[in-house]
């Protein structure tokens, strides 16, 4: 009975924080997960759901309340993303995040994956391009290299990009070129991250694709 409580709180949290990542743009797990146990009222040590969990929630919600306007925005911020990664091209760019599955609410920023062989290369670039930035950097869990376990996983923190457009911050993070072969993982997946090539998304954006897909 216990666990079935636990489990009930721990969806509640999931949907509350699904709810506060679609509707305030909120990309940190952790932050939307903190600050839903703190709207519900909740003790700090109850039981958090995965980001696994969560990105579920955030699909059902999606589907049951994101309208037209979504769709439309959705499908600039891709618009806007392919223009960056055709841009990035020489840097493999690799979308992921609710920008490439399809659930970015109206405040969300886009998150790209680059590989270079230091950050700098990519700031040089842009400064070349004439395209401003502002630093900053993230953690991520990953593999050191293919076919690491689970428990093997390292904190890697790598330098981040973040640019402005008329469709919000777009945040290019700078991975080592290795790191192409093995993907960041979230919380509570064995498998990694999805991520998008600039191929499978100028293909997503084809004449008969919608926005969702």
């Amino acid at each position: 009975m216990f666990d079935d409580f636990s489990s009930d709180l721990r969806q509640e949290i999931a949907q509350s924080a699904a709810r506060l990542m679609f509707e305030e743009g909120i990309s940190d797990y952790g932050r939307a997960k903190r600050k839903a146990v703190k709207l519900m009222g909740i003790q700090q040590d109850a039981p958090l759901p995965t980001n696994a969990e969560i990105d579920s929630a955030l699909r059902e919600y999606h589907a049951l309340y994101a309208d037209e306007n979504d769709a439309a925005h959705l499908l600039e911020l891709r618009q806007a993303a392919l223009h960056t990664m055709q841009l990035l091209k020489k840097f493999n760019p690799h979308l992921i995040g609710s920008v490439m599955e399809g659930t970015a609410g109206p405040y969300a920023d886009t998150d790209i994956h680059v590989f270079a062989e230091s950050g700098k290369e990519l700031e040089i670039y842009l400064l070349n391009q004439n395209v401003p930035y502002r630093l900053d950097e993230q953690q991520f869990r990953m593999s050191d290299r293919p076919g690491k376990q689970k428990h093997d996983l390292v904190r890697k923190r790598v330098p981040v990009l973040l640019v402005e457009t008329r469709f919000g911050t777009q945040r290019i993070s700078v991975f080592e070129t290795d790191d192409i072969r093995t993907a960041p993982r979230k919380n509570g997946e064995k498998a990694g991250i999805h991520r998008m090539n600039l191929l499978q998304l100028t293909e997503a954006l084809s004449p008969g694709k919608t926005a969702s897909e």
